[in-house]
């Protein structure tokens, strides 16, 4: 897929890149986070006179302006001012709102899914015409980036992953094939979407009864992808759940095959997880820059000039009703 693996664009310079975590539809946050990062908006483009930003995907859904932010985030890319790469949730609305030949959506979601995939349809106010043009255009990003000392992902950052989605995808553009095969979830191409765009989970021992806030039970958790679990307690192991873990080791039997991410590879930036803006930065060359604007957080962004050891005063978070 054209976009993928991209060269230095300016040999010789430094590279300057803000990468702007889930936006989730809050526009009005995203043009206030941008306006302090000294980006202006002439003709109705965002643009930055030495830097360029990178959008890690859930840019829509959830807040009350999408259209706005897809809109925005298209018109910095088509004038070579952004980048973008597709999260879950823009696989949700492909889903939904690209049709079969029986113009029926390539998938049904649960009635939740529908009920946000219907808001969306409302915040376009009648104009389906825009909405299915702005559901083309997300079929035409990539799931990940790659800038040689730069990697940019949406969950989980797995080099197996990465080299199958660029292999499949060859055409510039997601097919409804492959949309209704992400969908089902079965095939290789689709592990390796889902769990790029949705990270990894570990199912819970049937013993092991766990429930949430809203007193519904879980069976399944979020784990950090980049670390060794042997030795690690559910709760070490754990990252962006909205439920305690319990602080004693992981059985053997259940433990999962992980390969520890290098602290000497390249930086990479990822969101999807909803952890705040408190811990961001996971190690030297790890960074989650989704700091929960859905769940009333912040907006984030890390102003990347090219150091391979991530610095945590680089951060830059604006709170939900911020402006």
């Amino acid at each position: 897929m054209k976009g993928l693996f991209h060269k230095a664009e300016n040999p010789g310079t430094a590279p300057a890149y803000d990468i702007i975590g889930d936006v989730h539809g809050h526009y009005s946050e995203l043009t206030t986070l941008l306006s302090q990062m000294d980006y202006s908006c002439s003709d109705g483009i965002w643009q930055h006179p030495r830097r360029k930003a990178i959008f890690v995907g859930d840019f829509a859904n959830r807040g009350p302006q999408t259209p706005e932010v897809i809109q925005s985030i298209r018109a910095m890319i088509q004038n070579h001012k952004a980048y973008a790469i597709l999260g879950n949730h823009e696989i949700n609305m492909m889903a939904y709102f690209t049709h079969n030949k029986k113009a029926l959506s390539l998938a049904e979601p649960s009635p939740a899914g529908k009920k946000q995939m219907e808001q969306i349809r409302a915040q376009y106010q009648g104009d389906e015409e825009q909405l299915q043009h702005d559901v083309k255009w997300l079929r035409t990003l990539p799931f990940f980036l790659s800038f040689g000392h730069l990697r940019v992902v949406h969950a989980h950052y797995n080099p197996k992953h990465i080299q199958l989605i660029a292999q499949s995808i060859s055409e510039g553009k997601i097919s409804k094939k492959q949309i209704k095969e992400i969908i089902k979830g079965k095939s290789e191409f689709a592990q390796a979407v889902n769990e790029t765009t949705r990270g990894l989970e570990l199912s819970l021992p049937p013993d092991l009864i766990l429930k949430d806030s809203k007193n519904i039970r879980r069976t399944r958790f979020r784990i950090k992808w980049w670390v060794d679990p042997r030795g690690l307690t559910f709760r070490d192991l754990s990252f962006g759940n909205r439920f305690v873990l319990p602080d004693y080791n992981i059985p053997e039997q259940i433990l999962p095959v992980l390969t520890p991410y290098p602290t000497s590879a390249p930086v990479v930036f990822f969101g999807h997880y909803c952890i705040g803006a408190q811990l961001n930065i996971q190690s030297p060359n790890l960074c989650c820059v989704d700091a929960c604007v859905a769940g009333h957080g912040h907006l984030m962004a890390y102003r990347w000039d090219g150091e391979t050891e991530l610095m945590k005063e680089k951060l830059l978070a604006i709170p939900v009703g911020f402006s």
